[in-house]
């Protein structure tokens, strides 16, 4: 029996972290079942269903664990827009609302309160969406690389598994039927 000398990288889901293997090697319900009953089409695409529901809720938990690490670690800071009132400015103030009706005065000036802290909070509330999103992103950019890291890995695994059949004498009408048959475009 000959022996096949592929140079196969480490393939490790583990290296990956672990967004693409949610099980660290435990065995799946969803995967003992198919094993154990007859496998039917409906049974397929509804266990298929179930794990791409799984696997985008532990994706969805793994998103949001590093939104909020990132906030936790990167805390978001809102400057007042105007300084705070000088003391001396408040005791003017205070001079002189006293001559005109004092309850309309303090209505006043608890209605700009209150707008201003409407203001403060809605300001910060915009910063954190703004920084959620910008942390969302980072995540989101960060699995496409190692994703397409693991396609360029595989598809030179495949490259070189098509090089060395060749070599050996496959077919390679054959190997063109088995590149349309799954769909695979690869460059020669």
């Amino acid at each position: 029996m000959e022996r096949s000398h592929l140079y196969l990288p480490t393939l490790s889901y583990a290296a990956m972290g672990h967004v693409y293997a949610p099980y660290h090697g435990s065995s799946s319900p969803a995967l003992s079942a198919v094993s154990s009953s007859s496998s039917k089409p409906e049974q397929i695409e509804e266990l298929v269903s179930q794990q791409l529901h799984h696997l985008k809720m532990h994706y969805a938990d793994e998103e949001q664990r590093y939104v909020d690490q990132m906030l936790l670690e990167n805390p978001i800071v809102v400057e007042r827009r105007a300084p705070p009132p000088l003391k001396t400015e408040i005791a003017m103030e205070r001079g002189s609302g006293s001559g005109s009706g004092s309850g309309s005065g303090s209505e006043v000036k608890d209605a700009q309160r209150q707008r201003a802290e409407s203001c403060r909070k809605s300001r910060y509330n915009n910063k954190i969406k703004k920084a959620k999103l910008r942390f969302r992103h980072k995540f989101v950019s960060g699995q496409l690389k190692k994703s397409a890291v693991m396609l360029d890995t595989m598809r030179d695994v495949i490259a070189q598994a098509e090089r060395q059949l060749l070599e050996r004498g496959f077919p390679a009408a054959t190997l063109e039927r088995m590149r349309a048959t799954f769909g695979l475009e690869m460059e020669q």
